[in-house]
Parts: C-alpha cells; structure tokens; sequence
C-alpha cells in the first residue's frame, strides 16, 4: 500500500481537508496517525472515522495549539517516544484571519494569520525534524492555498501562504542532504464541509441556487468541477509516499487544473 508502515504527523485536523488527511492516511496503510489539533472532539472525530475503516492503523491523539512551541515539542516527542519514528508531517494547520481593506486592516490580525500559518508550521516542522535528521530520512508537506495567486479579499491569509511557499523551498535544500523531501501542496476550491456552506451562502446572497452556483465555480476550472477535498488529501498522500521519492522543493496542483498557466 502506498503509505504502508508509515508513522505520518497531521496537525490542523478538522472539518474538510485536514480529517480527510487522517482517514485517507489510514486508507494507504499508514501504521499509525500522530493527529493534532487545538479541538479534542475534533481529534475524537477522526479518530471515529479512521476506526470506521476497519484498519489497522494507530491513532495518536495530541491536543495542539501549533502557535505554542512547547506544544509543538510535546507532540514531537510524544510521537517519537510511541512508534520510534516519523516517516510524514503534514502541515495543514492554518487561519485564515481577517477579510479587511488592506489599506487600513488592523496589523493585529496579521499577526495573528502568521503566527499560525509560518510560524507555527515552521516551529512545528523544526520539533519534528530531528527524529527524521535521525532516520535520516522524512517527508515534510505544507498545505498551500491559490490565494498565493488570485488574489482576493483575505490579503492576510494569502501574505502567510507566500511566506510558507518560500519557506517550502529555503528548507528543502537545506534538509534535501538529509534524506528529507519538502514540499507544497496547491489546493484550490475543494467540494467538503466548509466549501458547502460557503457556497451556500453565496448562492443566497447572488440569488442563485446551490447547483447554479456550483456550476459558475466550475466553468472556470479545466476539469469543470469542483474536486473534493478526499481527493486532495490522496494527492497529499502521494506526496509524502515513496512513490514521490524525487519530488523536493516541488508546488504541486490538487485543483482540478483551476489555475494553468
């Protein structure tokens, strides 16, 4: 299986994207899951899911809040100490923070968007690279957004995911003599939870149906859907598999070709 014996890391575990990287771990026949989010029943749910497979993978639950690097070391730690190893660390924590003019947008909220979504991912990757500096060997992701290229009303939110695309690429050569790949994932819209009720709402407030609305989204994405937010978590777990062995440094798409050159 494509994961299998895998000991994988996933912080930001919640509604769409991030229990989907949780279940569909388990489904490639990861070991264990290490799971992290700053929710417990949230931990809980994944864990029920992954559960509902049937599988034999391990599930780790650690409360964390990623902005706390003495949570990041726990987690770490508690990782290591249970399995003796981390094959996979998933970063998919993020906050997506104000929706503000950028001329007058209160810096505090800035702040705020980078201590999750650069800092936080960077202290968390930092406490889980020595085991993998150990094994010599490691498969770090970070979940990007197309906000790093259309840009939009969240100009907080897309700032921090530039600042963590080029952070993806500073440390995969640094580590890349390690055995250790980096790389960034490149979702776009992506048919799960939170998309549904952002739809939703914006079909209510352009007077379109659900189905209208989906359907304006779509025409400008080459596959002429939405993909589902399973569907990018199994591109996340190509990435950090064996099969993707020659991929550092690497942006790749999970959009269903939403943005093409």
């Amino acid at each position: 299986m494509l994961l299998a014996d895998k000991i994988v890391v996933i912080s930001g575990i919640g509604p769409g994207l991030g229990v989907k990287l949780a279940v569909e771990a388990a489904r490639a026949g990861a070991a264990a899951v290490v799971i992290a989010a700053r929710t417990a029943a949230r931990l809980d749910d994944a864990e029920a899911r992954v559960r509902a497979l049937g599988s034999r993978c391990e599930v780790l639950k650690v409360p964390t809040d990623i902005t706390d690097r003495a949570q990041c070391r726990r987690l770490a730690a508690a990782a290591a100490a249970r399995f003796g190893r981390i094959d996979a660390l998933v970063n998919s924590a993020f906050c997506y923070g104000p929706v503000q003019p950028l001329a007058t947008d209160d810096l505090q909220g800035w702040r705020e968007v980078f201590d999750t979504n650069v800092f936080g991912s960077l202290a968390l990757t930092q406490e889980i690279l020595p085991q993998m500096q150990r094994q010599k060997s490691g498969a770090v992701l970070f979940i990007n957004s197309q906000a790093i290229r259309r840009p939009s009303r969240a100009a907080a939110y897309a700032a921090s995911k530039g600042a963590l695309r080029v952070l993806a690429a500073y440390l995969a050569r640094e580590v890349g003599p390690q055995g250790i790949r980096v790389n960034t994932l490149l979702p776009g819209w992506m048919w799960g939870e939170p998309v549904q009720a952002n739809v939703r709402r914006a079909a209510a407030e352009a007077g379109l149906s659900e189905e209208q609305m989906v359907e304006k989204i779509a025409a400008s994405i080459a596959l002429r859907r939405i993909v589902t937010d399973d569907e990018v978590a199994r591109a996340a777990m190509l990435l950090i598999s064996d099969l993707a062995s020659a991929m550092t440094g690497a942006l790749v798409d999970a959009n269903g070709g939403e943005f093409l050159p």
